[in-house]
């Protein structure tokens, strides 16, 4: 019985740590929309989400701010998505562990809100690691 158990616990554990290939990600924001979205090549979303989560679906992280970080573009509780955060927006309607899902379609729908309200610029990462450098290389391979 306890040998159920810790494989149950070790299948969980994978399963909620789930990171996406490069060209999985690449796949999925294409096919949702996210090349060209706002003027941004897809490159700049691929480069944002690698360095956010390491393209970790699942990524749960307290804030620098206010709430919690939720899925692979780490996308606030406090502003953007309601987990119950007091004084919370959730300005893209939507709960935040929907943002956690393999399929992205929540995340990608919600990171639409805020490119077309902040930018990219509203991911701190993007600035840092993303902006005015050649993005060609993170779609590379994945036609």
């Amino acid at each position: 019985m306890r040998l159920v158990i810790v494989f149950c616990m070790m299948f969980l554990a994978v399963c909620e740590s789930r990171r996406l290939g490069r060209c999985e990600v690449v796949r999925l924001f294409r096919a949702q929309g996210l090349d060209g979205y706002e003027g941004f090549a897809l490159g700049n979303y691929v480069c944002m989400a690698y360095w956010e989560t390491k393209f970790k679906t699942h990524k749960v992280r307290d804030s620098d701010n206010l709430g919690k970080d939720y899925g692979i573009f780490q996308i606030n509780s406090y502003k953007w998505c309601n987990d119950g955060t007091v004084g919370g927006k959730n300005m893209c309607n939507v709960f935040c562990g929907d943002l956690l899902n393999e399929d992205l379609k929540a995340s990608i729908q919600c990171a639409k809100v805020i490119v077309k309200k902040e930018g990219l610029k509203a991911w701190e990462t993007w600035d840092k690691y993303c902006n005015g450098r050649k993005m060609k290389r993170w779609t590379k391979g994945c036609d």
